[in-house]
């Protein structure tokens, strides 16, 4: 199981201050109860964020009306969220990249070649990531597995019920249910003594 925690790359101040330039171009009058509920923070830090946003000069508030308001970006409010975007989307980039580096070494435990059967249980981004892992690897046999989503695609793979998954079929089983390679498992199915209980039975 790896012990890996790899955080939200859009985690931080400034993300959350991009976020919420965005809302204030897709809805000028809306209140600070909705902006906080968009931005998952407390009333009083969205009141924070905007005032902040007002006191630099990146956006101006008009009242229309008793406790009406209407925000507008100004010229370097525009300027300010093309910065933080490109912020942001190198940020994301060096989180993507740095997280298929960790699946490369998870994906070490298991004896992959190109001809290797493996099945991902999960249907996540954490999957997807995996899938991708795996394509750098040479690996094209995958089968992904998840009840909650059958009938989906991950990274053009067909997701099929978990009733149809057998583990003697595959020599590598991959558990990505959740968003966190912290509860990411890999097991090699010809070595039952690498199994970490969980879903699995040592294969007889």
């Amino acid at each position: 199981m790896s012990q890996h925690r790899v955080k939200d790359a859009g985690e931080g101040s400034e993300f959350k201050e991009l976020r919420l330039l965005e809302e204030l171009i897709d809805t000028p009058q809306i209140s600070q109860r909705k902006m906080a509920d968009r931005l998952g923070v407390a009333l009083g830090v969205a009141n924070i964020l905007t005032k902040n946003l007002i006191r630099k000069g990146y956006v101006k508030a008009t009242q229309v009306g008793w406790r009406r308001w209407v925000y507008s970006l100004t010229p370097a409010g525009f300027s300010r969220k093309v910065q933080l975007t490109r912020q942001y989307v190198d940020r994301t980039l060096d989180h993507y990249r740095r997280i298929r580096s960790l699946l490369r070494e998870e994906l070490n435990v298991a004896p992959l070649k190109e001809d290797s059967k493996v099945a991902i249980l999960g249907n996540s981004e954490l999957g997807e990531l995996v899938c991708l892992a795996l394509s750098d690897l040479g690996v094209k046999d995958i089968s992904v597995f998840d009840d909650q989503t059958s009938g989906d695609r991950l990274s053009n793979f067909l997701v099929q019920e978990e009733q149809h998954f057998t583990r003697s079929n595959f020599d590598t089983v991959i558990e990505a249910r959740a968003n966190d390679m912290e509860y990411l498992v890999v097991a090699n199915m010809d070595d039952p003594d690498a199994i970490q209980g969980r879903f699995w039975e040592p294969r007889e």
